[in-house]
């Protein structure tokens, strides 16, 4: 396991073992957020399913999720 310099926590931290999601969002993930602060999210994302009662198998509810997401982690959608 390498190490990334961190998006959302600015810091050179060990990376995640693998891409934590399928398709596009996986890759970037991957490339600019360290295992730390994935676990956050993860964390985070339980708490906005549950207080906010989505839905991860709606699509609309999986497109909120994943907003939430990039705005958490700071991920760069663009340069990935």
């Amino acid at each position: 396991m390498g190490e990334v310099v961190c998006r959302r926590c600015g810091q050179t931290r060990p990376a995640l073992a693998q891409a934590p999601l399928p398709g596009k969002w996986g890759p970037v993930i991957e490339a600019q957020t360290c295992a730390d602060c994935w676990q956050a999210w993860v964390e985070e994302q339980t708490r906005l399913i549950n207080h906010e009662r989505l839905l991860p198998s709606e699509p609309e509810h999986r497109k909120v999720l994943y907003e939430r997401m990039a705005a958490f982690l700071l991920l760069d959608l663009e340069g990935a």
